[in-house]
């Protein structure tokens, strides 16, 4: 599994820091009149790699948190790093996100989106459909047309507009393409996004789109 190839060589690929969407939801969650102060809201963290992102929002707001990854050596590094103190508010999964089912006052998706064939980003906006009840929250990010690095670096997929195998395969999104593929949502924000990750091997610098919808 090319994942567990990946954290197996590189480890923390992506950092210690929590991603720039879950700042973002984060710093939302905390002002938000429905979820403010309220401990039990319950976070879907899909795609959570090697848990950074579940593990700062346990932190920051409180909540219970499925982590779901189909990345098995991700899931056993989430694990390891789970801090005793939040054992009960987050479980880590080794998990088809496609078979998700039950229901999520949030969602969180950072940059999974970006890295889905067209018939899984299909699948995951059902699961996002189905998990979410009316005026939950979907977190999404995805990496931009104005990203540099994949165009530069990847070979374009044949028949796929903005799609390339850069060691992985990667789609770069623009704006019309997800207020089309949301369009079942609210969509309260959606912002490109400027920034540098400091990675296990190098900086990169991207440009993310940052999306907050709600079921309606």
């Amino acid at each position: 599994m090319v994942w567990d190839k990946t954290y197996s060589s590189e480890k923390k690929v992506w950092g210690e820091k929590p991603s720039e969407l879950a700042v973002y939801a984060a710093n939302i969650l905390k002002q938000s009149r429905q979820f403010k102060d309220n401990p039990d809201i319950f976070i879907l963290d899909l795609g959570c790699g090697y848990g950074r992102d579940s593990i700062f929002l346990a932190k920051e707001v409180p909540c219970h948190i499925l982590g779901v990854d189909n990345s098995r050596k991700a899931i056993a590094m989430a694990k390891e790093d789970l801090p005793r103190e939040l054992e009960k508010k987050i479980e880590f999964l080794c998990y088809d996100f496609s078979r998700v089912a039950d229901k999520y006052d949030v969602i969180l998706c950072s940059n999974f989106y970006s890295i889905l064939k067209p018939g899984e980003r299909a699948g995951l906006r059902e699961v996002v459909k189905h998990c979410l009840r009316a005026n939950d929250l979907l977190f999404l990010s995805a990496l931009s047309v104005h990203d540099t690095q994949h165009p530069k670096n990847g070979i374009p997929v044949e028949n796929e507009t903005n799609s390339f195998i850069d060691e992985k395969y990667i789609h770069l999104f623009t704006r019309e393409e997800l207020e089309q593929d949301f369009g079942f949502l609210n969509i309260s924000a959606l912002f490109e996004h400027q920034y540098t990750e400091r990675r296990s091997t190098r900086d990169h610098h991207h440009i993310i789109w940052e999306l907050m919808g709600a079921l309606p």
